[in-house]
C-alpha cells in the first residue's frame, strides 16, 4: 500500500524529465483532446544511493522485459541501485486465449487462487471475459483488463477499506495491492499467469512532493504493490495500475515478487523507510523518454508504453536560444481561431501529441525572451522534430536626458 509521507530528505536531488504533453486543438475547429493517457517511448536510468545507519535491506537483482535492477555496490549501511527502463515498443503477439498445453509447466503457479485472489470466481470470471471478447491477443485481453479497473475504480487506501481481490471486485475502491490483486485475479481467471510485485517508491521524487511525471499526479511515497504479466513470447512484465500500463518507471524499487526466490540467502534486516532514516540519493541519471502518441484508454492521467502502430500525428523538439543554449522552461500556446491551449514544457523539451493533419500556429514563450509565432505542419501517423528558437527580449534604450531649459534673453 502506499503510504502517503511528506519528502524529508533533502539530499535527495532527483530531476525527473517531466513534459505535460497534452492534448490540442486543431488549427480552424475545435479538436478535443483524445485522452490524457500518453504513450512513451526511450530509456530512463537512475543510480541510487540509499543509506542507512542500522542497515539498509537485502535488494535483489532482477530483469524482466523492459526493467532491471541491479546492486551496483553495498555495504553494512549502503547500497547503490541501478534501476533502468527500456521503453522500446512491446512487440508481443501472443495468442489469445492461451493454450493450456503449450504455456510451460512453471508458469501453472501463477495460474491459481491465493487467499486475497480469488481465481474463477463467478462474477469476476463473467466480467473478465466480457472486457475481453473479441481480444485476439494476450496484450490485447491484458490491455482491456487494466483499462477497465483504471477507468472504474476508486483509489481508496483506508484502514477499514478490504484490499482483498474479491471485495475490491464488488466496492470498485481499493489501494495499489487491492488494484494490483483483483488484476491477477481476472488475468489468472483468463489462464494469463500474473504475479504480485512489491516495492518502494523513494520520498522526494514526484509522487513523494506530489508533482507530475509526464503529467500523471500520484501523491505519496513509501512501500508499493504492481503487477507483473507473462507474455508466451517475449516473458514477463510490469504493469503499474495508478500510474501505467507495460512497464513501471524507474522510481519502482523492487523488493520481491511473489512466487519466486529472488533472495537465495533468505538475508534480513535492514530497512527501506524513511521513517527507520534510509536517505535515497540520486547519484546519477538519464533520462531519454519521450512522449510521442496519445490512446483513448484509459480516460484518466495515465502512462502507456508503445505497442500499437503511431495513431496521431507528434511534433516535439528543443527550445533554444540563437546560439544554440537550451531554454529550460517556459510554454508553447497552441491557436485555434480566437481559442488557444497553454502547453508548458521543461528541460528545453516541448512535445505535441494528438494531431490530425494540417497546419498549426503555436506561440512560444519564456522568461527573458521575446514571444515568437510559429507555423507547425503535422501528419497523422507521423512523429518528427522541430526545434525552435527563441531570441532574447530586446532592452528598451534609455530615454535621452532632457535638455535643460533655457530662459529667452529680454529685448534691449
Amino acid at each position: 500500500m502506499i503510504e502517503a509521507r511528506r519528502a524529508r530528505d533533502k539530499r535527495f536531488l532527483g530531476r525527473v524529465g517531466a513534459w505535460a504533453a497534452a492534448g490540442i486543438l486543431a488549427a480552424g475547429a475545435m479538436c478535443p483532446a483524445l485522452s490524457a493517457t500518453r504513450v512513451l517511448v526511450g530509456k530512463h536510468a537512475i543510480v541510487y544511493d540509499i543509506v542507512n545507519p542500522t542497515g539498509v535491506e537485502f535488494l535483489p537483482n532482477y530483469s524482466n522485459n523492459s526493467y532491471t535492477q541491479k546492486v551496483l555496490q553495498e555495504d553494512e549501511f549502503s547500497k547503490r541501485v541501478l534501476i533502468e527502463v527500456n521503453l522500446a515498443p512491446l512487440n508481443s503477439t501472443a495468442p489469445f486465449p492461451v493454450s493450456a498445453q503449450q504455456m510451460p509447466h512453471q508458469m501453472r503457479a501463477f495460474l491459481g487462487p491465493e487467499k486475497n485472489i480469488p481465481v474463477n470466481e463467478s462474477n469476476i470470471l463473467s466480467q473478465a471475459k466480457a472486457l475481453t471478447q473479441g481480444s485476439r491477443t494476450v496484450h490485447e485481453a491484458v490491455t482491456a483488463v487494466f483499462n477497465w479497473i483504471v477507468d472504474n475504480f476508486t483509489y481508496d487506501a483506508g484502514r477499514n477499506t478490504p484490499q482483498d481481490g474479491r471485495s475490491v471486485f464488488y466496492s470498485k475502491r481499493g489501494s495499489c495491492v487491492g488494484y494490483t490483486q483483483l488484476a491477477i485475479a481476472m488475468l489468472r481467471s483468463l489462464g494469463i499467469p500474473a504475479r504480485y510485485a512489491h516495492g518502494y517508491l523513494p520520498p522526494g521524487y514526484d509522487w513523494g512532493i506530489s508533482k507530475k511525471y509526464w503529467g500523471v499526479q500520484i501523491s505519496g511515497g513509501g512501500y508499493h504493490a504492481w503487477v507483473e504479466v507473462f507474455y508466451m513470447d517475449i516473458g514477463w512484465c510490469f504493469s503499474d495500475l495508478l500510474h501505467s500500463k507495460n512497464f513501471v518507471d524507474p522510481f519502482h524499487v523492487l523488493r520481491y515478487t511473489d512466487g519466486i526466490n529472488l533472495n537465495p540467502r533468505n538475508i534480513r534486516g535492514g530497512s527501506l523507510d524513511v521513517e527507520d532514516a534510509t536517505t535515497f540519493t540520486i547519484f546519477r541519471e538519464e533520462n531519454a523518454t519521450l512522449a510521442i502518441d496519445q490512446l483513448p484508454l484509459p480516460k484518466k492521467d495515465f502512462l502507456a508504453r508503445q505497442s500499437l502502430p503511431q495513431q496521431f500525428g507528434t511534433i516535439y523538439g528543443k527550445v533554444k536560444d540563437p546560439s544554440g543554449k537550451i531554454i529550460p522552461k517556459g510554454s508553447l500556446v497552441l491557436w485555434a481561431g480566437i481559442q488557444g491551449r497553454t502547453i508548458p514544457f521543461e528541460n528545453g523539451i516541448y512535445s505535441l501529441l494528438g494531431l490530425e493533419d494540417g497546419e498549426y500556429r503555436v506561440i512560444v514563450r519564456a522568461d527573458g525572451h521575446g514571444e515568437t509565432e510559429k507555423h507547425l505542419t503535422a501528419k497523422k501517423g507521423e512523429v518528427k522534430q522541430v526545434d525552435l528558437v527563441l531570441s532574447p527580449r530586446e532592452s528598451r534604450p534609455s530615454s535621452p536626458p532632457p535638455k535643460p531649459k533655457t530662459t529667452p534673453k529680454a529685448k534691449p
